[in-house]
């Protein structure tokens, strides 16, 4: 497992992980459409401008990412909730427990990237495994 080693002065987020992706057989899902249905108009790809409530954190998925352990194509969020249930998402969206692996990093736009200090525990639920995680986020 890595050791918990930040390398930027942003605290550590830390949150119950979900992978949160669009059902392409709904109209509007792949059409750039916010899974929280916030009504920001931000475009393709791009995560709401705030979490909604219950969300300590989210994050854009595009393609295949190393240590994450999920078929994506186009895009998806990993999403971290503040407890142990599932994030609420609008019509159109699936929502399953993430299936990270401990060498998870995300590159982010504007040099940043998202990376797994640790898990913290492992949860059964009646949703899967689902992982508590601290993760980091550095600017370059």
């Amino acid at each position: 497992m890595k050791e918990p080693i930040a390398s930027s002065d942003a605290p550590p987020i830390q949150g119950y992980a979900w992978y949160v992706y669009p059902d392409p057989a709904t109209p509007g899902a792949l059409a750039g459409d916010s899974p929280f249905n916030t009504g920001d108009p931000r475009g393709p790809g791009r995560p709401p401008l705030a979490p909604p409530p219950g969300v300590a954190a989210l994050w854009t998925v595009h393609e295949k990412v190393p240590g994450l352990v999920h078929h994506v194509d186009g895009r998806g969020y990993l999403v971290l909730s503040e407890s142990p249930k599932p994030p609420e998402v609008t019509t159109g969206w699936f929502v399953e427990p993430a299936r990270l692996e401990e060498r998870f990093e995300l590159d982010q736009r504007g040099g940043r990237s998202v990376r797994l200090i640790r898990v913290i525990r492992n949860a059964e639920t009646s949703w899967g495994s689902l992982l508590e995680c601290e993760f980091q986020v550095d600017r370059t």
